[in-house]
């Protein structure tokens, strides 16, 4: 079934095309050898990736959340394009970075949950050699990298330069020290989760450093174009940063997310089971005494947001006074989106909304105004996107679909249904503009409609998912989008950590030879 066959079944909204203006400016009196550097220039553009961590749609171009405040990220939306309906490939660190950085999805990979030790860096099919920088290198581009880019990858194999990562998701508190979530006693892999003003100063944050780095390398001269990845920790746990952060959101003002506290009720079995995350927050824990800690936690995450969102403004304003500003694409993403207190808690870990969603910005040199396209895309479109745009030979193994068009504007009638995403072998969701369609490894499956109710409160699959005429048109919508989910689904990788987070992971990686 194509687009316009799905389109017909389900009266899904039109898309409204903006046209992109690109200018690009010279000098009128140039010698000959001045304009073959200008016209290499502007057919190898520079790259600035930077990669968030964690980050859901709490930004004030997205409106996820009404206290949002990320003034840098909302200005490069107002020159670039914003992909509104843009979703990760895994809805945890390693799944999703590798996936994007390699153009592969998960289930032709096998990597569906976090790797370990270096048995990606051995993986000469998939990754060695392979990621996204090293074809950059190996097309004659400089590249850098700082801060978390890869995981499960040596960044110092994926970059030719790379500036490290001090400190990993700290600076924490000495002796284990927590200020407001303390580990419960549950037999399954614990979390750095906890919130709280820490530390005293920015300069001892690691993202603060990273971005000190990266300003630094824009302030020095290249004889090839570069790409600069530019890691952003947070918003990962612990939602710690220096108190002046958080004076911008008051505790008695915090707006809470919209939650259900019966949520699940109404998933299958096996989606209960799978979303089970007994080391990390509930939502009961959160609302005891007057939602005290759920108060703390979102003025928390809003705080780290802000944080991140200001580090972020430092590099794209050393950009902007550069040599390179007229010649540098900008990326920004989150390699997936985070639950505060939505389906019962705080975490990543879903085939939901708020896993899945992320922010995702492409701007190019000179545009000088905003765009925005709700159609399906994923990270795994990045790799060959960010080729296109550079000019660069097409990767063959690429999987993704390149986001050129959408970005300058034109129709795209044929363009994908539904964008995908799996967590753990077996289980997918896809995720057109108005629909989300989850079916598990045993069948079930969940099915909601944004258009109705973007918080996915209702699965109208209901327990009556299997009957026809209980689900109405939704059956066929249903059978219909089931048919993008993978038909051969790789083994999991040999680097797939055993590590469970609860007792279905538990059996499942032991069902499938992960020990």
């Amino acid at each position: 079934m194509n687009r316009s066959s799905f389109l017909k079944l389900y009266a899904t909204s039109s898309f409204l095309t903006l046209h992109l203006l690109l200018t690009f400016t010279a000098s009128t009196v140039v010698s000959a050898e001045e304009i073959r550097e200008e016209t290499d220039r502007a057919a190898r553009p520079n790259v600035l990736f930077i990669a968030v961590d964690d980050l859901n749609d709490w930004i004030g171009c997205l409106q996820g959340h009404p206290q949002a405040y990320t003034p840098n990220i909302d200005r490069l939306a107002d020159r670039g394009t914003l992909f509104t309906t843009a979703h990760c490939q895994g809805p945890i660190c390693g799944p999703s970075r590798a996936s994007l950085l390699s153009g592969l999805y998960p289930h032709s990979t096998g990597v569906y949950q976090q790797p370990r030790g270096k048995g990606l860096a051995e993986d000469e099919q998939h990754f060695r050699g392979k990621l996204l920088p090293e074809y950059f290198s190996k097309q004659g581009y400089h590249t850098m990298g700082v801060g978390k880019i890869t995981h499960g990858y040596p960044e110092k194999l994926a970059f030719n330069e790379y500036g490290g990562w001090k400190d990993g998701f700290g600076p924490k508190p000495k002796q284990g020290k927590r200020f407001n979530y303390e580990l419960p006693d549950a037999p399954y892999s614990g979390t750095q989760t906890d919130w709280g003003a820490f530390p005293e100063k920015d300069e001892q944050m690691p993202d603060f450093r990273s971005a000190s780095w990266a300003i630094e390398k824009l302030n020095q001269d290249y004889e090839k174009p570069f790409f600069l990845a530019v890691g952003m920790v947070r918003p990962h746990v612990p939602f710690y940063v220096p108190e002046k952060w958080f004076e911008r959101f008051p505790l008695d003002e915090i707006i809470l997310p919209k939650v259900r506290e019966e949520d699940q009720n109404d998933i299958p079995e096996i989606g209960v089971k799978i979303h089970e995350m007994p080391a990390f927050p509930n939502l009961g824990w959160l609302q005891q005494e007057d939602d005290v800690q759920f108060k703390k936690c979102v003025q928390a995450y809003l705080a780290c947001i802000t944080f991140m969102d200001h580090q972020v403004g430092r590099v794209l304003k050393a950009l902007q006074e550069s040599p390179y500003a007229d010649n540098t694409i900008v990326v920004l993403f989150s390699d997936h989106g985070y639950h505060l207190g939505e389906k019962n808690r705080v975490s990543k870990h879903s085939l939901w909304e708020e896993s899945t969603r992320v922010p995702l910005i492409i701007s190019l040199p000179e545009q000088e105004f905003a765009q925005t396209t709700s159609l399906p895309v994923g990270l795994i479109d990045l790799y060959p996107t960010l080729l296109e745009l550079c000019n660069l030979p097409p990767n063959e193994s690429n999987e993704g679909v390149s986001l050129v068009p959408l970005i300058q504007g034109k129709p795209v009638p044929d363009w994908r249904i539904g964008i995908l995403t799996t967590y753990a072998k077996g289980n997918h969701s896809i995720r057109t503009e108005d629909i989300r369609l989850i079916r598990y490894e045993d069948g079930s499956f969940e099915f909601y409609d944004h258009r109705f109710d973007p918080e996915e409160f209702e699965n109208l699959a209901g327990p009556a998912q299997f009957d026809r005429r209980a689900m109405e048109i939704n059956y066929d919508i249903a059978q219909a989008l089931s048919k993008l989910m993978p038909k051969d689904e790789a083994p999991y990788h040999p680097a797939t950590s055993p590590a469970p987070v609860n007792a279905w992971f538990k059996e499942h990686l032991k069902a499938n030879g992960i020990e």
